[in-house]
């Protein structure tokens, strides 16, 4: 910890050897998603490394690390509960009064939809993931990439309605192979 709080590496590295394993098994308590679960702990670190100057040498370092690791996921959380991912997927799950339609696990929507914004063309892709992920407005869109507010708009409108399109169709097909697997 000495060795961390002075700014070595080789100490950092020593301590994400140390509790990687176990801050991965705190994690999977909150998501299954292994890329989740991989951001979190590296997040953690990176929390530790940053304020690595405020550390007392004296303390232990587990329970530092686990409440740093306990913050990051209450703030996965919110933020997936706040996105327009989890609010299009309890949409479009509530819509759908089928129960088997619980097999569609919220990880695998996710991960469907990712793909689908990657698919994107990169300059909708880029406004969509500014818009819906990192919550600004138009105008700070227009200022951050150079262009007009409408431009912004055009592409985000484009870019949602090619996502509500492959999203509409990905729910018809499960609707429509509900009940051959249903009856498999």
């Amino acid at each position: 910890m000495q060795l961390l709080k002075a700014g070595s590496t080789d100490g950092f590295g020593e301590i994400c050897r140390r509790y990687t394993r176990r801050l991965y098994a705190y994690c999977q308590r909150y998501t299954r998603c292994e890329l989740d679960l991989e951001e979190l702990v590296q997040d953690i670190l990176m929390d530790l490394w940053t304020y690595r100057s405020h550390i007392d040498v004296e303390k232990e370092l587990g329970p530092l690390l686990l409440t740093i690791a306990k913050r990051r996921c209450v703030d996965m959380i919110r933020s997936t509960l706040n996105s327009p991912i989890y609010e299009y997927f309890v949409d479009t799950h509530n819509t759908i009064a089928d129960e088997s339609v619980n097999a569609v696990e919220y990880e695998e929507y996710v991960e469907k939809v990712r793909l689908l914004i990657a698919k994107l063309p990169l300059s909708q892709r880029r406004v969509v993931e500014l818009s819906r992920f990192q919550y600004l407005s138009n105008s700070e869109i227009s200022s951050l990439l150079g262009i007009s507010e409408k431009t912004v708009r055009n592409r985000l409108s484009l870019g949602l309605k090619t996502l509500r399109k492959y999203l509409d169709n990905t729910i018809t097909v499960i609707v429509y192979l509900l009940p051959l697997t249903v009856i498999s």
